[in-house]
């Protein structure tokens, strides 16, 4: 397989820094090219958002949680902050899918109250912006990621890391797990993971067997298949001659036109899974023009030339 060498030498041509870049297909390593020989990690950012989606289905299957209940309900020492009703109807489900109704960011990785605040739970209730009604705009937010994974802490009794240790990493071979914790001690499940490639590519895999991991039911197929569908149209664009949005379903983005599902992480993280084909594309980056497309359909060179050298050859 050829694509990974000219995916490279275009990279290079636009001068941008990748670390990795690997092609699964049918579960195998099919063609890859790192820059460190060892595999070293890295910070994935906003890609463990789509780590955090698939521990509630965990969850959910265990019976800690349901997609529709009020998630107030089990965070009331914060309860008594809250004076817009919109906030205290959040349910899981508008978590997950970035309709909680906030109408501005919050928790963003230089953001004021990651600097400053103590407890970012209280922060989220008493200081959200929640002019809208939940489940009905969608409000690409860490918050929304973050609430999740300490929603799973409190119905489970551990730590995020912990309670996913044996229940997803260890089983696809993610070992010895890096993921920062909130000043509360609560795992940032936005972002803030540090995996290799080989690790993304493997969660990777998870999705595009639809929940299973060499013969282990990690999660169920019903649940890979919601997480999967598409929800809301959002803000940000597929590369293609004309302007097409991406969708979002539970903590990942949808690529109906590539009949895809992708995760994203800020300065050049992918992971591309296209379940019909059974391929999964993996790129880790240090690039600092890869912003998204922030609402123009102009999107950042690099996922025009992922998409271009790789995503769009299969």
């Amino acid at each position: 397989m050829e694509l990974i060498k000219k995916f490279i030498k275009d990279i290079e041509k636009n001068n941008f820094y990748i670390l990795a870049a690997q092609i699964r297909k049918d579960g195998k390593v099919a063609d890859e090219w790192t820059r460190f020989a060892a595999k070293p990690r890295f910070e994935t950012y906003s890609i463990a958002k789509t780590f955090v989606g698939v521990g509630v289905g965990i969850a959910i299957e265990e019976g800690l949680i349901r997609l529709d209940e009020k998630v107030i309900n089990s965070f009331p020492e914060a309860s008594y902050d809250i004076v817009n009703d919109n906030a205290i109807n959040i349910t899981v489900r508008d978590l997950l899918t970035m309709t909680s109704g906030l109408s501005e960011t919050m928790l963003w990785r230089d953001g004021y109250e990651r600097k400053h605040e103590h407890d970012w739970v209280r922060f989220f209730y008493k200081n959200g912006k929640f002019d809208n009604k939940p489940g009905t705009s969608f409000l690409y937010n860490n918050a929304n990621s973050y609430i999740l994974g300490c929603l799973i802490e409190k119905k489970s009794g551990q730590n995020l890391r912990e309670f996913l240790r044996y229940r997803l990493f260890e089983p696809i071979g993610i070992h010895n797990v890096e993921w920062t914790s909130c000043p509360m001690g609560h795992t940032i499940a936005a972002n803030a993971l540090q995996i290799n490639v080989d690790e993304l590519g493997q969660f990777g895999q998870l999705i595009a067997n639809g929940g299973e991991y060499n013969g282990k039911r990690i999660v169920s197929e019903d649940y890979i298949k919601e997480m999967t569908t598409s929800y809301y149209e959002t803000g940000e664009y597929i590369p293609n001659n004309t302007p097409v949005k991406a969708n979002y379903g539970y903590q990942i983005w949808i690529d109906k036109l590539n009949r895809a599902v992708y995760m994203w992480g800020i300065f050049g993280q992918y992971c591309i899974v296209m379940p019909e084909k059974n391929i999964v594309i993996t790129v880790l980056s240090l690039e600092q023009t890869d912003g998204g497309s922030n609402g123009n359909y102009e999107t950042s060179p690099l996922r025009k030339i992922i998409w271009e050298d790789l995503v769009t050859q299969f």
